[in-house]
């Protein structure tokens, strides 16, 4: 069982690192997903000028899918970069369970110094790992740019 201060500081890393990747994700949307989104509406009204009242429905809706599809492999991709970015953070953590649980012995729990030892492991391995994933970010954030102005 995590001392209060191990628990409160574990949660101050993981609020760091999800506040980091929600700034970077909502600074992705505001820049490249938006305006791919515009332009994909504004394709999608012409679509709709074009056929007025008497375009048969089934030109008008593929006219519309081929317009909204640059927006949906837009956040297919973010999607898909959110997603590896997490497994990373999750396999990253899990290793650092692991390390800490290699440090546990039998009774550990009942001796103050070794179950510092152990907290203060995990907690080191884990801020490493806050801060190399939070270096991430800028990285995965060019990615996106790249990929999103190719569309």
């Amino acid at each position: 069982m995590a001392s209060p201060q191990a628990q409160a500081r574990a949660n101050a890393l993981n609020a760091q690192l999800e506040g980091n990747a929600q700034t970077t994700i909502d600074e992705i949307e505001r820049l490249y997903i938006r305006p791919v989104a515009r332009k994909a509406h504004v394709c999608a009204v012409s679509c709709y000028d074009k056929a007025g009242n008497k375009g048969p429905m089934d030109a008008l809706n593929a006219c519309v899918r081929t317009c909204q599809g640059s927006h949906q492999q837009a956040n297919n991709f973010l999607q898909n970069e959110i997603n590896q970015f997490q497994n990373r953070v999750h396999r990253a953590m899990a290793d650092c369970q692991d390390e800490a649980r290699d440090l546990m012995v039998p009774g550990w729990e009942q001796d103050a110094k070794l179950t510092s030892k152990v907290e203060t492991a995990l907690l080191s391995c884990m801020t490493k790992a806050v801060d190399s994933h939070s270096k991430l970010l800028k990285p995965m954030k060019d990615r996106v740019s790249q990929q999103l102005k190719n569309l």
